[in-house]
């Protein structure tokens, strides 16, 4: 479970112009696709930098928990991975395999169950004939696809995606949400997903809007669908819901 409990931050202290995030509360579970919505400036990446421990909480309380204390003792993966959204800001490796073994290398794990971790994880994301290719010579929809491989590959509770499918065509965005229903669903794996893209917005199960620093709501995939246009004129929602919304006006008939 995640839990933010009136959490707040700032970048800039005593500036008028600085960005901050207003004692914000809410939880999100395990079992469901969470996603993160809003405008540039809205606050989504920073809670998303904040639930993996890349920035600190200010004030309040924020909790990460994998739900299972028994697994939480002795897990050997970690809690929180954040992956961004330009792939070249995370890829360390120089090929797909080194890559895929840097955070193993960070957890201390044996050589044996690195290299197991390494072939069971490429062959999930496709990447088993790449693993002795240079990460310079794979595509953008590769790149991004070995970002995810490579925190899986560390066995986190939790996964926080910073705009996925920005970077991907159709075809990859259609695998890419197959990959994400089958751990969301199949899996004990939580995800939380940050994005502006109308299309991704079907496909949460669970929705936060942020506006200038502020949680303005926080409902399921259907509340935000009905929420109306006091909600809806402050974020990218899909072109069919704008549609079906002119189909239902008073004195409309085909």
């Amino acid at each position: 479970m995640i839990v933010f409990d009136q959490v707040s931050f700032w970048y800039k202290e005593k500036s008028e112009t600085s960005f901050e995030l207003k004692e914000v509360s809410f939880s999100l579970q395990k079992g469901q696709i969470n996603g993160i919505i809003g405008g540039n400036g809205s606050g989504k990446s920073t809670v998303a930098r904040l639930i993996a421990g890349l920035l600190p909480a200010l004030s309040g309380v924020l909790t990460v928990s994998r739900q299972n204390p028994y697994q939480q003792l002795h897990h050997s993966g970690f809690l929180a991975g954040l992956i961004f959204q330009n792939p070249e800001n995370q890829i360390v490796g120089t090929t797909v395999e080194e890559d895929l073994a840097f955070g193993l290398e960070n957890l201390g794990l044996s050589h044996d169950e690195m290299h197991c971790r390494i072939i069971e994880t490429a062959a999930r994301f496709g990447l088993t004939s790449l693993l002795r290719q240079p990460v310079t010579s794979l595509s953008g929809g590769q790149k991004q696809l070995l970002c995810i491989a490579s925190v899986m590959v560390m066995e986190p509770a939790w996964v926080i995606f910073d705009e996925p499918t920005s970077h991907l065509d159709p075809w990859a965005r259609l695998e890419f949400w197959k990959i994400i229903d089958e751990f969301v669903h199949h899996h004990d794996l939580g995800v939380v997903i940050v994005s502006q893209l109308a299309e991704d917005v079907t496909r949460f199960e669970q929705i936060l809007g942020f506006k200038a620093g502020q949680l303005i709501f926080n409902g399921s995939g259907a509340e935000f669908r009905s929420a109306g246009d006091a909600i809806h004129t402050h974020f990218n929602f899909p072109e069919s819901w704008k549609y079906e919304q002119l189909l239902r006006v008073d004195g409309y008939h085909k």
